[in-house]
């Protein structure tokens, strides 16, 4: 007999389990809330991409505050180092953890910004209709949307975003831009410096990097 009830209780928690998840794929294929917060904010970058009154030499640092306001905004930089800096975070102090948060935050910026400006430029008139919201994939903890940027010339660059939630809001903790994840990329690079330096001197190369950058900008 108890071994019957207890069967009993594991096929009605299975039947349980199951609809639950059945309602919460429902929820997410309607509303698609990660997709809806990465389309504000990709909308606004654009709109500031081709506003004709910050194009102007004048107006580019100004333009460039701007866009990586939005960046900030929608990013997890922290998240992103860490993913970057893979196993080595684990052995950094607190100190080391923020300044190298705050230097990869720059570099990370920049790196993005850059690459959407390139794939933009070869867009030609580009608008948020080159940009094709695909799906929202649930994957634990995380959420991954798909898109696609059309270009003038009808190609199609896939670009994938990893999303989790952080204190209410759906933040970026990764971006794959064809196939290649900027976090696992950075962490390559790093892997390798870290294999023959101090992370001294891999902040050091940050710095410097992200000083380049800068002046490149300028």
């Amino acid at each position: 007999m108890r071994i019957k009830r207890y069967i009993f209780f594991n096929v009605h928690t299975v039947v349980l389990f199951a609809l639950i998840m059945l309602l919460s794929s429902a929820i997410w294929a309607g509303s698609q809330p990660v997709i809806e917060s990465l389309k504000g904010t990709l909308d606004k970058i654009i709109e500031v991409l081709n506003d004709q009154s910050l194009r102007t030499p004048a107006k580019k640092n100004e333009r460039r505050d701007i866009l990586i306001k939005l960046v900030k905004e929608r990013f997890d930089e922290e998240e992103f180092a860490r993913r970057a800096l893979g196993i080595h975070w684990r052995d950094r102090t607190s100190e080391e953890r923020e300044e190298f948060v705050e230097l990869f935050g720059d570099l990370l910026q920049g790196t993005y910004l850059d690459k959407i400006d390139a794939y933009l430029a070869k867009a030609g008139s580009f608008s948020a209709k080159n940009i094709r919201y695909l799906n929202e994939t649930v994957r634990g903890k995380y959420v991954i949307v798909s898109t696609k940027i059309l270009t003038s010339d009808d190609a199609e660059i896939p670009v994938l975003y990893l999303f989790k939630s952080k204190d209410g809001n759906w933040l970026v903790c990764d971006v794959a831009i064809e196939g290649v994840s900027i976090a696992k990329n950075y962490r390559a690079q790093f892997k390798e410096i870290l294999a023959n330096s101090s992370f001294k001197e891999l902040l050091s190369r940050l710095k410097s990097k992200t000083i380049n950058l800068t002046e490149q900008k300028k």
